[in-house]
């Protein structure tokens, strides 16, 4: 049941960031074949005869521990009780609208609250209109995703169900599902994946679970000591110049330019 809630919970993550991104960069359609290609990485072995043997049993259970709509379930459960309040806090940040619409965050121009909000009754007044359309929107498609992904996870559980567990330990386990405290079980564990507990646990004393990330620039530039970085175009030679231009279809003018940016960039976020 751990790995059924982790897998689900990492979906709707998952949906969350994509549509973000999505969103971010008014981006088209998705590459299918670029998503494709990336899960051709991921190779698997067929099942055994043993394993297909077995297939049928784990099936079963898996159809008591995922029944239909239960992804929905934890969807809704997840977005109301954990995504939901990060949304709805993000959706309501007047410093990141007025970035988006502006180019600069409030304390950039050293202004306070209330310019803030005059600033943006001009230039963006229907941002917080915007931000409840898109938090909506996510929610749809998280909902939509979980649909369509539950008949393939209860597949792949199957199969999953079936190789890493024996005839006897089906039959104990299908044993156990198939009592009223079983199915319970299921199906509230699924609900608790949800409940906002989880994350005021996480958040009650957050210096114990992500103190260590107040270090990570300094570990991150000890450990990046010996790499060398990236060249700026006044390292190269003139050959290497010469071959980048011909390459590109850029001047000289606009490589040094584009290079010198990124170098600024590069030292910005370290």
């Amino acid at each position: 049941m751990n790995m059924f809630r982790k897998l689900i919970m990492a979906l709707a993550g998952t949906a969350v960031l994509a549509f973000s991104q999505i969103t971010a960069v008014a981006q088209d359609e998705p590459d299918t074949a670029q998503l494709a290609q990336l899960g051709a990485m991921f190779e698997v072995e067929p099942l055994t005869q043993e394993q297909k043997a077995r297939l049928p049993m784990a099936r079963g259970i898996v159809e008591r521990i995922l029944p239909e709509g239960a992804m929905m379930e934890v969807m809704g459960s997840t977005f109301d009780g954990v995504l939901g309040p990060i949304l709805e806090m993000a959706n309501a940040d007047e410093g990141a609208a007025l970035a988006g619409a502006l180019g600069y965050r409030p304390e950039e121009l050293a202004m306070d609250e209330t310019a803030s909000t005059e600033i943006l009754a001009i230039v963006d007044p229907a941002w917080q209109e915007r931000n409840r359309v898109i938090s909506t929107m996510t929610q749809t498609m998280m909902a939509d995703m979980m649909t369509r992904m539950e008949p393939v996870m209860r597949d792949v559980m199957s199969e999953l169900y079936a190789i890493y567990f024996t005839q006897d330990e089906l039959v104990d386990i299908d044993s156990f599902f198939s009592t009223p405290s079983g199915l319970n079980y299921a199906r509230q564990s699924y609900a608790m994946a949800g409940d906002p507990r989880i994350m005021a646990a996480m958040f009650a004393e957050p210096e114990i679970l992500f103190g260590s990330f107040a270090q990570m620039p300094v570990l991150m530039e000890e450990a990046l000591a010996d790499v060398p970085e990236a060249r700026n175009f006044t390292d190269l030679s003139r050959a290497d110049r010469n071959r980048l231009m011909q390459l590109t279809g850029l001047s000289a003018q606009e490589l040094q330019a584009s290079m010198d940016a990124a170098a600024q960039t590069r030292a910005a976020g370290m």
